[in-house]
Parts: structure tokens; sequence; C-alpha cells
């Protein structure tokens, strides 16, 4: 795999992971029930039909190889828009409180 293609995988596994985190914080909001059964049944379907979008996309860009350092691209990119969502959902809280 050509460095170029690497660089690629790497932006996209990085862009993917901040789209991942926002529908899933979406999800979050919208779907979030009182019934346990129904949570795990909709995370379960969310989380295949987006690792599905993830490996179509890598097979775009690069034939599908997923190597460890994609998916720690990817679960770096998760963590901090999870890091920065969560100060401003709770700046938005405050505000909204006030």
């Amino acid at each position: 795999m050509s460095l170029y293609i690497q660089f690629q995988s790497f932006v996209v596994s990085f862009l993917y992971g901040l789209f991942f985190s926002l529908m899933f914080n979406l999800l979050y909001f919208f779907l979030f029930t009182k019934y346990k059964f129904i949570n795990i049944i909709t995370n379960l379907f969310f989380t295949l039909i987006m690792f599905g979008v993830y490996y179509l996309l890598l097979y775009i860009v690069n034939g599908g190889n997923i190597h460890v350092y994609f998916l720690i691209t990817f679960f770096i990119s998760f963590y901090l828009y999870n890091k920065i969502f969560v100060k401003l959902r709770v700046k938005w809280l405050k505000i909204k409180g006030n």
C-alpha cells in the first residue's frame, strides 16, 4: 500500500470517527428509551450498519485493508469528538437552564 493511500485511509478513518461519534450522540439523544432491550437492539443495528459503511469506505479507498492504526485513528477521533461534544452540551444546558 502506497504512502498516499495510507494517508487517505488515515483521513477517512479520522473523519469517519467524527461522523460516527456525531451519529452516536444523535442516536442516544433521539432513540434512548427506558426499555433496555430496545436500546440494545437499536445500538446493535446502528453499530453494525456504521461499521459496514466504514469498511465500504476503506474498500473504496484502499481495497478494504483494515490495519490497527486505522482503527486507532478512528477511535481517537471518536474520543476527541465526544470530549468536545460533552463540553458543548454542558455549556448549552447551562445557557438553556438560565
